[in-house]
Formats: C-alpha cells, structure tokens, sequence
C-alpha cells in the first residue's frame, strides 16, 4: 500500500511540474553547434593565454631564487600539454584549437629562456634517449644530460644544443576555478583562472608566484599540518605562515626583478570584492593587516637596495633562537 502512495504521490508531481507560458524562438541545431565551437574556442585560447603569462612571469622566479630553494631542477623554461591537460569535455576543442593530443607536446617556451634562445618551437615534441616522447615534467636531468636535446619536428628528427639552468622544482600549473585563490602543496604552485583575470600586472602576478613560493621552500604546508594536530584543529596557528610567506615572497619576486612600489596595494584592491576579510582572520591574517606588513617588507627591501646589501630575507639563524 506505501508503495502505491509513493507511486502516486510522484506521478502527480510529475504531472503538476508548471510550464512555460511563453514561446521561445526555435534554434537550429547547426547554429547551436557553431556557437559552442565558438565559445570552446575562446574558452582554449584564454587558457592558452594564462598559460603563456604564468610561465612568461614565474620563470625569472623560479630562477631567480633557486639558490634558496630546497628543491631544485635543471630547466629550459618550457612548458608540455597532451589531451589530459584538460577538462574532459574541452578535449576535443583543445585538440582542434591547441594541437593537443596523447603525446607530450611544448606548449608554451618562456621569454629569454634557454629553450627560445636555442630554437626550440610550439608542438616539437621531446624525446629520450630511446626515441620515445619523454616526460619531461619528471625526466629532464635524464634529457638533458650532454646539453642535447632530441626533439621531433613534424617529420623530422633533430638534435637542438641547450644548457639548463637551476631552477625551483616547484611546477606552475592553472586552475580552471573562477575563485580568485592561489594556493601552494610542497611541490606544486597553482593560480585559479580567477587569480589570473583579477591581477592587474605582472608585478602583482609575481608577487603571488613569490607567495606561494614561500610556503614551499619554508616548508609550511608539513608545519601547518603538524601545528592543526597537535592543536586539535586550530586554524589560528595558519596565520603566521601565510604572513611569513608575504614576507619572504616578496623577497623573491624582487629577486626575479619585480618592482615592489606600490605592490601592497594588491590587497586593497582585492579588499572591494572580499569585504569580509577586512576584519576577518582565521585561516589567514586581514587585509589591514598583510597590507601593512607588506608595506613594512617592502621599505626594508628598498632600504637594501639603497645600501647596496644582498636582497635576502632576514632569516631566524640558530644563534639568534638560542639567544632569545
């Protein structure tokens, strides 16, 4: 009897779902085909973009600052795609758009890296020593042994000359998340497409690359972690990483380069569209409160500067802790 009633109970809403009282203009299916062509078209070619920038800006970073990273690479400053780097239902557009497919392609080639000074291009695929495409994301002290990279093109087979640099072997990657968010895991750095169309340049672009960074090389993700057990959860203890992590990657974007006039006003800025946080502080401290802190870094970077002094961060040394 129950099940009858359910039965019932849900053929009537069903039947009682309301309907439209207008009639919408009909859309022809070749006209619907051509504007999802359009719009996955620009969709890639906006990821294409992001991702051009993102290295464009993180690769002096990621040079710059090798001597302090924990973890480093030789690197060529490209970056590789294939079909998976991509949302399963944009792969077949990225395959139309972008020239992706299964195998590991050069997607992108950093300004003034070794690989554009050496003649490497967009589509050349790497290989290893077996004339196999090689994972170059893992494999590159393997690849570039003797400073010689085969790679194919096309066709063709050929032998291209490179040297590497030392770089921090932390990759650059993107989200496809409209939050505006970066964020940091011990071996990756990755900014949200939201980040990328919130910055207003590159200074802004590598002071976040220099964040998180910073949380990397301090090893703040195993400390956070650490701190959130034996605290039985409490997030305040975050706090102080995320401000060290300010600090110390505004150091490295400054190494790479950056000009850091006027680059705490990023959070002003980021202020407008996030006004609970202006007072807000618990995984994170308050926009007051990194601006300041920010500023604060920033003259005594300057002041560096001004004195001709090494532009290192002032680190804690044993000593120090001994005696305080």
């Amino acid at each position: 009897m129950r099940r009858r009633l359910l039965t019932l109970a849900s053929a009537l809403v069903l039947t009682a779902c309301a309907g439209l009282d207008t009639r919408l203009p009909d859309i022809s299916a070749p006209d619907l085909a051509a504007e999802t062509m359009l719009q996955e078209t620009e969709a890639l070619r906006q990821i294409e973009s992001n991702a051009a920038t993102l290295l464009n800006v993180g690769w002096p970073v990621m040079i710059a600052n090798a001597e302090l990273c924990p973890k480093i690479r030789p690197a060529i400053g490209v970056k590789t795609h294939t079909l998976k780097s991509y949302p399963k239902r944009l792969r077949s557009a990225a395959g139309r758009v972008l020239g992706a497919d299964d195998t590991p392609r050069i997607f992108q080639i950093a300004d003034g890296s070794p690989a554009a000074m050496a003649g490497f291009k967009l589509g050349d695929v790497i290989l290893d020593d077996a004339g196999e495409p090689a994972n170059i994301e893992d494999d590159w002290d393997e690849v570039l042994a003797d400073n010689v990279v085969n790679i194919r093109r096309g066709d063709e087979t050929l032998a291209i000359t490179v040297e590497g640099v030392s770089a921090c072997d932390y990759k650059l990657r993107l989200s496809g998340s409209t939050a505006i968010n970066a964020y940091a895991d011990g071996r990756n750095i990755t900014l949200t497409a939201g980040m990328m169309e919130f910055v207003e340049s590159d200074q802004e672009l590598a002071l976040i690359i220099g964040h998180e960074l910073g949380h990397n090389t301090m090893g703040h993700i195993r400390k956070v972690i650490g701190n959130y057990i034996v605290s039985l959860g409490g997030t305040r203890y975050t706090r102080p990483f995320e401000s060290e992590a300010d600090y110390v990657g505004l150091y490295y974007m400054v190494r790479a380069g950056y000009s850091p006039e006027g680059v705490e006003d990023f959070w002003r800025r980021l202020a407008k569209v996030a006004p609970k946080n202006i007072s807000r502080a618990k995984t994170h401290p308050a926009f007051p409160y990194r601006f300041l802190r920010l500023a604060a870094t920033r003259a005594e970077i300057e002041a560096k500067q001004a004195a001709g002094d090494p532009i290192y961060p002032n680190f804690i040394t044993d000593a120090s802790k001994s005696e305080s």
